[in-house]
């Protein structure tokens, strides 16, 4: 049963994993529109030389993607503790099975050896 949930764990992980990075890369090399979450309206900036009206479409992109960006690290970041969860069950339970074929091997050495005496 950890078997299967392990390696599901492992799926999920690598699966989230590739998810984020490709909607990172296809996000970056303009194959995919971002998702206008913040939009902002021109606005003016007040400088020693007077007010500068600035235009919002550049600083909408750039915090649309700087999001955009925060969001899919998160992703990666929890696919890679769900992969690391999984792949540090599959190694216990290898350890497991290991020291269980090794005990059952143990106990029938002694067994010879007490039928020897």
């Amino acid at each position: 049963m950890h078997k299967i949930i392990a390696y599901f764990l492992l799926f999920v992980g690598l699966a989230t994993l590739f998810f984020s990075f490709t909607g990172m890369y296809q996000t970056f090399v303009n194959k995919k529109p971002v998702v206008q979450v913040l939009q902002l309206k021109n606005f003016n900036v007040n400088t020693q030389y007077g007010p500068i009206e600035m235009e919002a479409s550049s600083v909408n992109q750039i915090l649309n993607l700087s999001l955009f960006a925060l969001l899919m690290m998160f992703l990666a970041g929890l696919g890679a503790k769900v992969a690391g969860i999984g792949n540090n069950l599959l190694k216990t339970e290898r350890i497991c099975e290991t020291l269980q074929t090794l005990s059952v091997k143990e106990a029938l050495d002694k067994q010879k050896d007490i039928q020897r005496l």
